[in-house]
């Protein structure tokens, strides 16, 4: 059941995320180099807009909003709107949170890459592609910890998805066969409370 605080904590989660990733796309507009750039354009570039700065120096304010309001919708997503019958055992929880975790890990992973990729429109939107799937793992992982069966399904198309990219992008294949597999097994432990699901 949901009450006000529930609702305070998701729509000041969902008000942080939404802004740091408007933080991230202005700052990633400002620094956008141009395609056709000469090596010296983009040496000059990069010194302006301090793109030879760590990551975490570049997008404060991005990572200043984005950890805080993630960490809000994961509290809501795991106490906010739980049925009191929640039907997973302590195996699949912590399966799940593993999942969330990766899942994360994935997204902080590849944004720092997107802006190098700016100059090659295909790797641009790989890596983004990426980026937001781990997003979308998140969330349908959080779903599936709210009982319901059609999260099962949209986490393992996305979780396959995810590990097809990867594995296309050259990733090495054990860390991304480690989170498809994560995904699998929590579908096994799941499996002896599906009926329970909604």
């Amino acid at each position: 059941m949901r009450t006000w605080r529930n609702v305070l904590v998701f729509n000041i989660g969902l008000l942080l995320l939404l802004s740091s990733f408007l933080a991230y796309g202005l700052k990633l507009s400002q620094t956008f180099i141009p395609a056709g750039s000469t090596q010296q354009q983009i040496e000059q570039l990069t010194q302006l807009y301090g793109l030879d700065r760590p990551f975490i120096q570049r997008y404060a304010v991005f990572l200043l909003l984005f950890l805080p309001g993630i960490t809000l919708l994961g509290i809501y997503g795991t106490i906010g709107i739980r049925r009191p019958d929640n039907p997973h055992g302590i195996v699949a929880k912590a399966i799940m949170v593993l999942i969330l975790f990766t899942s994360l890990i994935t997204t902080l992973s590849y944004l720092p890459v997107i802006p190098a990729a700016e100059l090659f429109a295909l790797a641009f939107w790989f890596y983004l592609a990426i980026a937001v799937l781990g997003l979308v793992n998140f969330a349908f992982c959080l779903v599936v910890w709210n009982g319901y069966r059609w999260g099962v399904w949209s986490l393992m198309a996305s979780a396959f998805l995810l590990f097809i990219l990867k594995f296309a992008g050259s990733v090495p294949i054990v860390p991304s066969l480690f989170e498809f597999s994560a995904v699998i097994i929590l579908y096994v432990f799941i499996r002896p409370y599906w009926n329970e699901l909604e």
